[in-house]
């Protein structure tokens, strides 16, 4: 009789939407714990590995490797809902329910798998790889335009030196929860000339930036020396821009990054 009381159907639509809030947790649902953990770590670890992947190849090509690698994830999802959909199938009436089989497991499972640990891993993505940011102001008019987004890689400076010419973003010195886009114009001790007319060596550790639209940018003409810890990553590529005359598909695909 308790054994009895201790089975239950699994539903294949009920697995699916499942399978839809999180990888694995159609799985879990049908009483694949191993397999369901499994399957969210596969998901998790290609989502990094292609992004990794991503900020290797030349600059025009950025937006194809975000293309495939979310391809390729979306793929990979759509799989796992479709084996958790055909597992409920055979399972059928006579499931034995297993311990963790309860609302409030899979209310735990979806917090720490989707909210905590897919969060820190999108977390760490935007952080140590690579991030979107949409330009909002006028300081690189016409390279950057209003609208604009772009790719900012924060691996860059890891694999090559930073150099005079290249788009970065940096924190704002006045306010750090700001980033401002412009152009490094000097490197640690190239001569650089100063709004009096002077010229001076940038110190070592420093840069000094431009606005490409000088008379509507805040730059080192006003800020001073930019410190190099302060650079967020490379400005590489336009991935999408829009304006008010709509969408500017000419500059979809524009490489910033010098290649």
């Amino acid at each position: 009789m308790d054994k009895e009381e201790n089975t239950m159907e699994r539903k294949k639509w009920l697995a699916s939407v499942m399978g839809m809030t999180m990888p694995g947790m159609g799985q879990i649902y049908n009483g694949e714990l191993i397999k369901g953990i499994s399957f969210l770590a596969i998901f998790l670890a290609l989502f990094v590995t292609g992004f990794r992947w991503m900020v290797l190849l030349p600059d025009r090509w950025l937006i194809f490797g975000a293309l495939g690698t979310i391809s390729m994830a979306v793929a990979v999802f759509v799989m796992v809902i479709d084996d958790a959909h055909r597992k409920a199938e055979s399972l059928g009436a006579g499931f034995q329910l297993k311990p963790y089989n309860r609302w409030y497991f899979y209310l735990a499972a979806w917090l720490l798998g989707s909210v905590l640990v897919s969060g820190s891993v999108y977390g760490y993505v935007k952080t140590n790889i690579i991030e979107a940011y949409k330009i909002v102001g006028t300081s690189m008019v016409p390279v950057v335009l209003p609208g604009d987004r772009v790719f900012a890689d924060k691996t860059a400076y890891s694999r090559m030196a930073p150099k005079k010419g290249d788009i970065i973003l940096f924190v704002y010195p006045d306010d750090r929860s700001k980033i401002l886009i412009r152009r490094i114009e000097g490197m640690p001790g190239n001569e650089v000339v100063l709004t009096n007319g002077k010229q001076e060596r940038v110190p070592h550790g420093m840069i000094y930036v431009l606005g490409d639209n000088q008379g509507q940018s805040i730059d080192s003409r006003e800020l001073g020396f930019i410190p190099l810890k302060d650079v967020i990553g490379k400005v590489r590529q336009i991935y999408y821009s829009s304006g008010d005359d709509g969408v500017r598909w000419n500059r979809i695909g524009m490489a910033l990054g010098g290649e």
